[in-house]
């Protein structure tokens, strides 16, 4: 008898797995959904004037909103399985399935089993996206509404780990950008006559941005007179007037969304061999791994909070939401200003990228023990 109720003991136990992962995906839908139209309504009414003014097509406009979708699914699905793993278990508990789940011997770890499976799908989901759709949509997302609605010449480039730009008889090469201290750093100015002959380079440690004007420091200039020969000349310090801002050299810096884990490292390794301080893409690269575990961190804190709450009167759906947006808030501000602090230099790479979500994990598998019996 033993035998015989072993596998149908087994074969519920599928079945309540397959009901939890079934309604918690419809939920996730639902959120994401939610959240999308949310964030193309916002979107929108941001870019709405500069839609009229360039009398961008509707065709136009749809295919920007196409190629932001991987971005903005990437970001929204950590807080959408929270979401839907609160209002899951709300309901359950609502409706007094935890407590037949129990009856029947099923623990608390087992009830929520099925929606760490779910996470941890997602966090795979999230990682491929990350290394594969996401660096490419959003490069086109950027070129349609840069060139093809703003009308913008693209003159900037990101080509071997380095900014490329190129002006009037004039090319750029820079090696790393700070765009908030407006800084250029292992610049390299190559001027042509209209024979497109090299007739200058221009060689800087570093240029920095006076407000209205470039000075570059540790200066080698090399003149190439038609007639032959090299004219040298150097330079501690020296204005040279070039009509190009920050915010012209910034259009070629390749963000780190827009880089695959591989690309983000290699150039990060390239900064290192050349001397440059990389201590900010290095937070970033970090933060490409710590970000999608965020989803089982989620879960950790959620499902707790919400066999909690689903015990109370008035647990639900309202509840769920209601949590959902305050924890979202509080882990993406202690995950904003951990970043921050990393790329200030204020914390270590590896901690500001991990702290929140060690921190957050704990929290959550204190909760999560607390309960379970």
């Amino acid at each position: 008898m033993a035998k015989r109720m072993e596998p149908q003991g087994f074969q519920g136990l599928r079945l309540i797995t397959r009901h939890i992962i079934r309604e918690c995906l419809k939920i996730l839908s639902l959120a994401l959904a939610t959240f999308f139209l949310i964030y193309f309504v916002v979107e929108l009414f941001e870019r709405i004037n500069v839609i009229i003014v360039y009398k961008a097509s509707l065709y136009l406009v749809l295919e920007y909103f196409l190629y932001t979708i991987p971005l903005f699914l990437t970001q929204t699905l950590p807080f959408a399985t929270l979401l839907a793993t609160l209002i899951t278990l709300g309901i359950f508990s609502r409706n007094n399935e935890i407590v037949a789940m129990k009856a029947h011997g099923i623990s608390t770890y087992r009830i929520i089993f099925p929606l760490f499976v779910l996470a941890a799908s997602v966090t795979v989901l999230i990682f491929f996206c990350n290394e594969t759709i996401v660096p490419y949509c959003t490069r086109k997302a950027y070129y349609v509404w840069s060139v093809k609605i703003k009308k913008e010449e693209e003159r900037a480039f990101f080509r071997l780990n380095k900014i490329w730009y190129h002006s009037e008889d004039v090319i750029y090469n820079i090696r790393l950008l700070e765009p908030k201290k407006d800084i250029l750093k292992g610049v390299t100015i190559y001027r042509f006559d209209k024979e497109f002959s090299l007739r200058q380079r221009i060689d800087a440690h570093e240029a920095r941005w006076k407000g209205d004007a470039w000075t570059f420091y540790q200066v080698v200039s090399r003149k190439f007179p038609p007639r032959g020969g090299v004219i040298t000349k150097i330079y501690q310090e020296k204005d040279i007037p070039i009509p190009e801002k920050p915010e012209d050299f910034e259009k070629g810096m390749k963000r780190p969304e827009e880089m695959s884990y591989r690309e983000l490292q290699s150039y990060v390794e390239r900064l290192r061999r050349e001397g440059y301080d990389s201590t900010r893409y290095v937070v970033d690269l970090h933060a490409k791994v710590a970000f999608p575990f965020l989803s089982l961190i989620m879960v950790m804190i959620g499902s707790p909070l919400a066999l909690m709450t689903g015990q109370r009167r008035g647990g639900g759906i309202a509840q769920g939401v209601g949590i959902s947006i305050v924890l979202g808030f509080i882990y993406w501000l202690a995950f904003s200003l951990s970043i921050a602090m990393g790329h200030a230099g204020a914390l270590p790479p590896l901690v500001a990228a991990w702290a929140p979500n060690v921190f957050f994990g704990l929290v959550g598998g204190y909760i999560l023990e607390s309960i379970r019996q």
